[in-house]
């Protein structure tokens, strides 16, 4: 019998509060007991007992209570670490023996108008790439809004600090350009008219015109002004209507150009501080189906970046 058979016959693991653990792991990555307890199916206060139960175990405080609000103390972030990783094992585990029906389902989750004009028109070459995967396809509007990884295996997010947990691969850039019905576009004559158009927003805080007439040092135009929209998809339709002109990245805007709803006035590109990006838990590119949505966008991510970057060679724009 070897030295380390020998050990592992005379170790026995130390019994382990594994509900509690499991609760804790819950209310750490959601930083919320409410929201652990209809993750676990359980009542709020039994998270809540479990969670001081490790706490009185471990002889360590592993949230801050504040009103409405947990934060995760250092013992606790680095607790939560290890436990989401271990978590992620186990179930990775079990899913390589079970016989799991939606092993062969992909669900993904993406802004609503890089979904739609971006992912759309480019998921049959994924489809026929890889036919025994089924792309369940999920959107949202607002980008502050936290991912239930749980119930999705790999979201595209537009402006996100990277998390602790979370790996984030980078896309996209975004680059900023005016865009309106050409009927609008042939009385412009210089970028300063908009100060005479309808501004259209896709948020509160009108940001993306603000960036680019910053960007442009255009001062005599007011970024302010104009209605506000959900999506940045009813904002260019709007725009496409005749009602006004929105601000929006050449790569969302093709089915526009080509049907001549929408055009560019003035090629004055701005580039966006914010950027889309690839997200997924630690360990979930272990999942081929994650894997091969994930390298099939990168790919035509990368196929993307060589056409703008062509173009803007040959229009001299670099």
């Amino acid at each position: 019998m070897s030295f380390n058979h020998a050990m592992m016959i005379v170790m026995k693991r130390r019994p382990l509060p594994l509900n509690a653990l499991r609760a804790f792991e819950v209310a750490g990555r959601l930083e919320s007991f409410t929201k652990a307890s209809h993750e676990l199916n359980v009542t709020q206060g039994a998270v809540s007992r479990q969670v001081q139960h490790l706490e009185d175990v471990l002889g360590r405080q592993l949230f801050e209570r504040h009103h409405r609000r947990l934060k995760l103390t250092r013992p606790g972030r680095n607790l939560l670490a290890s436990l989401t990783a271990a978590f992620d094992s186990i179930e990775l585990a079990v899913s390589r023996i079970e016989n799991r029906p939606d092993d062969t389902q992909l669900k993904v989750l993406s802004p609503l108008t890089f979904a739609m004009r971006w992912i759309v028109p480019r998921l049959g070459r994924f489809q026929m790439e890889h036919p025994d995967l089924q792309v369940q396809l999920g959107t949202y509007s607002d980008d502050a809004a936290p991912v239930d990884f749980n119930e999705t295996d790999i979201a595209i997010r537009f402006a996100d600090t990277p998390g602790d947990q979370l790996v984030h691969e980078f896309l996209t850039g975004e680059r900023l350009l005016p865009v309106c019905h050409p009927n609008l576009a042939k009385q412009l004559k210089r970028p300063e008219d908009f100060g005479n158009v309808t501004l259209l927003h896709c948020s509160a805080q009108r940001e993306d015109w603000r960036i680019w007439l910053k960007g442009t040092g255009i001062e005599s135009v007011d970024p302010d002004r104009g209605p506000v929209f959900a999506t940045l998809d009813m904002a260019m339709e709007a725009a496409a209507s005749g009602f006004g002109a929105v601000i929006s990245d050449p790569a969302m805007i093709g089915e526009y150009v080509v049907t001549n709803r929408l055009m560019v006035p003035f090629d004055l590109p701005v580039d966006s501080p914010y950027a889309y990006s690839l997200c997924y838990p630690e360990g979930r590119l272990e999942r081929r189906k994650v894997k091969a949505f994930r390298d099939w966008l990168m790919s035509e991510i990368k196929i993307e970046t060589g056409k703008r970057e062509l173009v803007q060679k040959e229009s001299g724009t670099e």
